[in-house]
């Protein structure tokens, strides 16, 4: 499995050698939350925080946007040194312009999809994106519990996926750790984000644990 640690858990008084143990264990990329304070109840990084995370490492930097105006901070974050913008379905953008912008810098777009929001509703997208970014939590804070009708809904997007020859990925994200992931990989996700559980004990052991799943 591709791991993507969530870098809003870790100590921030020691980011360099957090992602350091990261990179020992082999992380796919690292998954970088913003919130606004407006599509969701909270606030975090802003493109400095996302500089200071490029500078310590090359791996895939994913900018997780949960706010209101992707189109016109897309920019910002891409400049920053994100690789990838998750931008959410259901906000009031111009999606195709932020599509646009993206692929304009050689960067790749994601759709993240909310608890609530039908798979379905987001084709249009899923077909453009490069990876799905599905919610098993209501986005805004870490250490939330999975919920568990996210697997039904893993498994229904993963089918609309190979059924019409898409090639994105599925990302799943929210209450990841030893007890939730299997049950994702099972149901089709290629790519676990996890916050709390991997900052909170042995970085390095728990990635691994993440990492070496294999579908049953």
């Amino acid at each position: 499995m591709l791991v993507s640690p969530s870098v809003i858990s870790c100590r921030l008084e020691n980011l360099a050698s957090e992602i350091s143990h990261c990179e020992k264990a082999g992380v796919y990329s690292y998954h970088l939350d913003v919130m606004d304070g407006s599509f969701v109840p909270n606030l975090t990084m802003g493109p400095d925080l996302i500089k200071a995370v490029r500078r310590c490492t090359s791996r895939r930097l994913e900018a997780h946007l949960m706010i209101e105006r992707p189109d016109i901070y897309a920019e910002k974050f891409l400049d920053a040194g994100s690789d990838l913008l998750f931008i959410h379905g259901e906000v009031l953008a111009n999606f195709q312009k932020v599509i646009e912008k993206i692929k304009e810098k050689g960067k790749k777009f994601g759709i993240a999809i909310n608890p609530e929001t039908p798979v379905e509703r987001m084709e249009k997208w899923i077909a453009q994106s490069d990876t799905v970014l599905l919610m098993s939590v209501h986005p805004g804070f870490s250490g939330q519990s999975f919920i568990g009708s996210s697997v039904e809904k893993i498994r229904e997007l993963r089918k609309l996926i190979d059924s019409r020859g898409y090639s994105a990925k599925i990302e799943v994200d929210g209450g990841v750790n030893d007890r939730t992931a299997q049950s994702c990989v099972d149901a089709g996700a290629d790519i676990l984000v996890s916050a709390s559980y991997i900052f909170s004990g042995d970085i390095e052991e728990r990635i691994s644990f993440l990492s070496g799943l294999i579908r049953s």
